[in-house]
């Protein structure tokens, strides 16, 4: 068996799977901007001892970690955007302590695209990319069915390319960066300044403006949602379209919680590639939804902690 935790900018997950990565249990927790990781990793604990009794516990083989901005070398988170005070924090040295057992650990998108690759949207093809929607925008790169990493573990941060040289800043502290158009927050962030500066909408001034709120709103035809959308789309393509220029992908695998609203974004996408996309990509990029959902970056950290310890060529 192994144990799967996912850290993300609302919530640590922490998932029991079985040697055929089915998740046999789940348990989560909060997180936030402000979040203490030892205060975080005490509840990550916690979970884990909740979800196996004594015989179980006895039987994980390892502990595979998903977070933000962590290197796959060192455990250490370096700047995660979300949780500020986490960097610096090394998540494997905490587990090898409590558990004395082995942990790997890598960046959740990159987790996130594995677990696809190997059970979900990505089975069928051998080079593929996968971008995360939610608090953030991450991605993960997989090339000849492997998890590229590059050397340090930090390769694959697609929500951090350049969209807007002059744009607006993102939390990373570099300017323009995909995150800061089509994340949940900024989107999020853009509805509350078209009420603020008194546009007609369906938005109101009264009540907290969430991504779902202006999905909801461009779905029922409001021009300002329409027009949110339609900017946080034509972004994330600036994003793929860049991508795909520097990868050839078979499929882009789309996840996260923001990605339900993903099929209003798809025409605008569609049509920026067939504005700046090289002719040959054109009418022929595989563009589809995670399958996974929630469960792709815990499934992917079993994955990778497998490859790391437990293959033929690693004993």
């Amino acid at each position: 068996m192994f144990i799967a935790v996912d850290i993300g900018g609302t919530q640590i997950r922490v998932a029991l799977l079985d040697e055929y990565f089915s998740i046999l249990g789940k348990e989560s927790g909060p997180t936030g901007f402000d979040s203490d990781p030892m205060g975080v990793c005490v509840n990550m604990m916690d979970m884990i001892r909740s979800l196996t009794n004594e015989s179980q516990l006895a039987k994980v083989l390892g502990v595979g970690v998903s977070a933000p901005t962590v290197g796959s070398r060192t455990g250490v988170l370096i700047n995660p955007p979300n949780l500020p005070n986490w960097n610096g924090f090394s998540i494997t040295d905490f587990i090898t302590n409590e558990l004395n057992i082995p942990v790997t650990a890598s960046n959740d998108a990159s987790l996130a695209a594995l677990g696809e690759s190997r059970f979900g949207a990505g089975v069928g093809v051998d080079n593929m990319l996968y971008y995360t929607l939610s608090t953030g925008v991450g991605g993960g790169i997989i090339v000849g069915g492997k998890l590229y990493e590059g050397k340090t573990g930090f390769a694959g941060e697609l929500g951090h390319m350049t969209v807007n040289p002059m744009g607006v800043m993102c939390n990373c502290g570099n300017r323009g960066c995909l995150e800061a158009y089509a994340s949940g927050p900024s989107i999020a962030r853009t509805g509350r300044r078209a009420v603020e500066m008194g546009k007609i909408t369906c938005l109101s001034s009264e009540e907290i403006i969430n991504t779902k709120d202006i999905f909801d709103g461009s779905f029922a035809g409001d021009y300002v949602c329409r027009e949110i959308v339609e900017e946080a789309g034509k972004h994330l393509a600036i994003g793929i379209t860049s991508a795909m220029h520097m990868f050839e992908p078979e499929r882009i695998v789309i996840g996260g919680g923001m990605s339900a609203g993903f099929d209003q974004m798809i025409p605008h996408i569609n049509r920026h590639i067939s504005q700046h996309a090289m002719a040959h990509f054109y009418g022929k990029m595989d563009i589809r939804l995670s399958e996974l959902g929630d469960d792709s970056a815990l499934i992917g950290a079993a994955c990778h902690l497998k490859d790391n310890y437990f293959t033929e060529t690693n004993g």
